[in-house]
């Protein structure tokens, strides 16, 4: 069932969930929310993350080739490497040369730098950059 309710913003910029909808969705004091803002199309999307609160969350930027089958051999290397997706869009920069795909997930159990090598290794990626949460 949708819920559907007008908020306002704060002068401090917050908004505040009501309780109904944060009841229905499950979502605790201690609970997180990605927020996913879209400035071409003005709408902003909050979705809880059911990630632990130990895992923090991580954003990597990974260049590949914009050929069919580049995108599933990376993500196939996520899976192997037991790696959740919370999110993910990806865009053609040149069509048939060069893509981007930026994904974010719970900090992984392995070290950065060998997730970094296995995408560039195993899954075909150009250049993996990993970015962090301000």
């Amino acid at each position: 069932m949708k819920e559907v309710r007008i908020i306002s913003i704060d002068s401090r910029g917050r908004i505040v969930i009501p309780q109904i909808i944060r009841k229905s969705l499950g979502i605790t004091e201690h609970s997180q929310l990605m927020l996913i803002a879209d400035s071409e199309s003005k709408e902003i999307k909050i979705t809880p993350t059911g990630i632990d609160m130990s895992k923090q969350p991580i954003k990597l930027r990974i260049t590949m080739e914009d050929l069919p089958g580049a995108l599933a051999k990376i993500a196939s290397t996520f899976g192997s490497l037991g790696i959740s997706l919370m999110y993910g869009e990806s865009v053609i920069v040149e069509k048939e040369k060069t893509a981007i795909w930026t994904v974010i997930s719970p900090t992984p159990e392995i070290p950065l730098e060998n997730l970094k090598n296995k995408l560039l290794d195993e899954g075909g990626a150009k250049k993996v950059e990993i970015i962090s949460f301000e």
